[in-house]
């Protein structure tokens, strides 16, 4: 739940009634927890693509899928990048910030949606692997936790202790 607490502190210290426009102000490339925030929800979404890719496809799919990610977002953000160059003289702002604004919002919802999700299922392993989990249960299988570094924050490690006590 301490998670949880951290993933809606992110999202409500974002969203206001401002939505996206606070993102395009130039200072905010010099604030480093926003940078913090940006590669914290990046690596979550290209470890979570990894997770859903093996569920879905496969164990052997999971690192393309994930070269994939980050190549798609390379291009998206070059390309937003470029629209806000040529029509509003700057590579920073409009669609760019905007785009990362609504990217992390998305993120942090997901994360927290899941890690409730985790809490009431008792899925083990981390938040990253409750989606995947679901993908199974729905299709009658079990799904393989998720292990190392797909678990940003160690809640594998939790469990590993866990286990270990009820032994």
């Amino acid at each position: 739940m301490v998670l949880a607490g951290a993933y809606a502190g992110a999202f409500l210290s974002i969203v206001d009634r401002r939505g996206s426009a606070h993102f395009r102000n130039p200072h905010i490339l010099s604030e480093p927890l926003a940078w913090l925030l940006h590669l914290l929800m990046f690596a979550t979404f290209v470890l979570l693509v990894g997770a859903l890719a093996s569920e879905l496809n496969g164990p052997a799919t999971k690192r393309r899928w994930q070269v994939a990610a980050v190549l798609g977002a390379v291009v998206v953000v070059v390309a937003a990048g470029s629209i806000g160059t040529i029509g509003q003289g700057s590579f920073w702002g409009f669609p760019l910030a905007d785009l990362v604004w609504w990217f992390d919002v998305l993120m942090l919802s997901a994360g927290f949606v899941a890690t409730v999700l985790a809490v009431a299922l008792g899925t083990p392993g981390c938040e990253i692997g409750v989606w995947p989990a679901l993908l199974a249960r729905a299709r009658g299988r079990t799904a393989s936790s998720e292990q190392g570094l797909a678990c940003i924050v160690g809640l594998h490690l939790i469990d590993a202790w866990e286990a270990r006590r009820r032994a």
